[in-house]
């Protein structure tokens, strides 16, 4: 098996679907995060043998773009690979396929933290063990989002054990589904996801309050068929947000 671009292809379930029959960007997020895992789990860093090392991973910031979204029993082929680490950060990237078809890409910003201190780990010595891709890969990367001043309070919500990961904080996929929950459900009918960026800002764990934000839509075209939206979501008394995500959304 090639170490350095790994491939799984996926069929998607009536669990990954959303309102409109189409993979959800939940769903995807969750294909990413396990292709990811294997792939790390294959070269020799996976959870398991980090927890081992009193370590973790910690996705910081991801940015995805679709082009098309398989519909309910349809397949997807996802390949992905590292990048050449840059100090404490480890890069990820992803293409997505459908029959074929390149329909998405995906970049990702990653480090590794120590279990107790809660620090980052410096990773440039251990350059070899991710097998980078040196050529070729991907045009963008993630960057830093930038709020809005029109914020508005959406909803409170109190974080739930369902949102729990195997470190006991809230996963980062989850944190996806908040934003999906800031939105209506006219939006999610009419609207589908051309570009999701996130920045992980925090964590956060049982019995956290929090509450969500959302900027008002702003039109990017004349006709109105494009539009972006702001979210973050921050713990009731808290210093920063524990996520902000920038989406742009098409007109169905």
């Amino acid at each position: 098996m090639n170490k350095t671009i790994f491939t799984e292809t996926y069929k998607v379930r009536s669990t990954q679907v959303n309102l409109n029959n189409q993979l959800g960007l939940y769903g995807v997020l969750g294909m990413l995060q396990d292709i990811a895992a294997e792939h790390a789990s294959y070269l020799g860093f996976g959870y398991k043998q980090l927890v081992k090392k009193g370590f973790f991973w910690a996705l910081i910031q991801q940015h995805l773009k679709m082009d098309y979204w398989p519909q309910w029993n349809e397949q997807i082929t996802i390949k992905t690979w590292s990048l050449p680490v840059q100090g404490v950060y480890a890069f990820r990237e992803f293409e997505l396929y459908w029959k074929d078809k390149k329909i998405g890409e995906c970049t990702s910003t990653w480090i590794t933290i120590d279990i107790q201190s809660r620090k980052p780990i410096e990773l440039s010595e251990q350059q070899e063990i991710f097998f980078p891709r040196t050529e070729g890969g991907l045009n963008f990367k993630t960057q830093r989002i930038t709020l809005p001043e029109d914020m508005y309070q959406v909803n409170e919500f109190p974080v739930r054990v369902s949102d729990l990961d195997m470190n006991s904080h809230v996963n980062n996929v989850k944190y996806s589904q908040w934003a999906l929950d800031m939105m209506n459900e006219r939006a999610h009918r009419e609207w589908v996801i051309k570009e999701y960026a996130i920045n992980f800002l925090s964590e956060t764990f049982m019995g956290d309050q929090m509450q969500g934000f959302k900027s008002k839509g702003r039109y990017l075209n004349e006709a109105h068929t494009l539009v972006e939206t702001y979210h973050y979501a921050q713990k009731v008394g808290g210093v920063k947000p524990a996520f902000i995500s920038h989406w742009t959304a098409e007109n169905i």
